[in-house]
């Protein structure tokens, strides 16, 4: 009886044990196309169908799938101006592969959750590495195509963000921000709300001190065929919006959601150099 009672409280154990590492809350991977070094990469976190609440703090630990030992180990830092909270943080990955992603997430009432994830790391990324030169496209503007509902899907179209094509951005000599985002054709949350972000940025920073570009995912509205940029710049998914800066050259790469807060900040040196 006694080997029985033993037995069986420790299977319980077991079960408990098993209980504790599973998580009511869940990790969405938001954004793509991770390269070599210290990619962006951003997430959400949800509690069934709605963003989870109340998260303190998010740690992370990553390591390679096959191998075991964590490669880096961070925080993220959180971004809730925009439709749905996420998070971003900037691992350093030394070569291609797939990585284990551990999370520790913290409740404001010091609560522990661990869920985790999978992200692969590409030796080539299909959009423009950091570093390089911007594809010096010759997307459609208002002096091209003078319909702006040919310019946007969106309902309201604002014409100051189709002033210039990007080759001409790049003679101006201030920084740019170029959004590929389609607001009319947006299948979830993550997407339509980013050109906003890209609106937002340029009220507060002014055209002045950068140039603020929104290029449509889509050629055709109604066959929808990719807008010759998208290709031109590798892109096979949306939204995405880039940085450059005074000579062109690419400083930020952003996938996914974007809040107006994350842009300025990535923004920011740029506009204290060229002031």
């Amino acid at each position: 009886m006694a080997l029985l009672l033993l037995a069986a409280c420790t299977r319980q154990q077991e079960v408990d044990d098993a209980m504790a590492t599973l998580s009511p809350i869940q990790v969405l991977l938001v954004s793509t196309d991770f390269g070599v070094g210290q990619p962006r990469v951003s997430f959400a976190l949800f509690d069934g169908e709605n963003a989870a609440q109340n998260v303190a703090s998010v740690a992370l630990e990553v390591f390679p799938v096959d191998e075991g030992g964590a490669v880096w180990a961070g925080t993220a830092v959180s971004y809730t101006d925009y439709l749905i909270p996420y998070w971003v943080f900037y691992p350093e990955l030394p070569s291609a592969g797939y990585w284990g992603v551990k999370t520790v997430l913290t409740m404001t009432d010091g609560t522990t959750y661990s869920p985790g994830f999978v992200m692969e790391t590409l030796e080539k990324t299909a959009a423009p590495p950091l570093g390089a030169q911007a594809p010096l496209s010759e997307n459609k503007t208002v002096f091209t195509e003078p319909d702006l509902s040919k310019l946007s899907s969106g309902t309201e179209v604002n014409p100051a963000l189709y002033q210039m094509t990007v080759a001409e951005a790049v003679q101006t000599g201030l920084p740019t921000v170029v959004g590929f985002v389609t607001p009319g054709f947006c299948q979830t949350r993550w997407c339509g709300p980013t050109l906003e972000s890209v609106e937002a940025v340029r009220e507060a920073v002014g055209d002045e001190a950068a140039n603020f570009i929104h290029i449509e995912v889509y050629d055709d509205f109604q066959a929808l065929t990719l807008a010759a940029p998208m290709i031109e710049w590798g892109l096979t998914t949306e939204p995405w919006v880039f940085i450059l800066d005074e000579n062109g050259r690419i400083v930020a790469r952003l996938s996914g959601p974007l809040s107006p807060t994350e842009l300025q900040e990535q923004l920011a040196p740029l506009l204290s150099e060229v002031g």
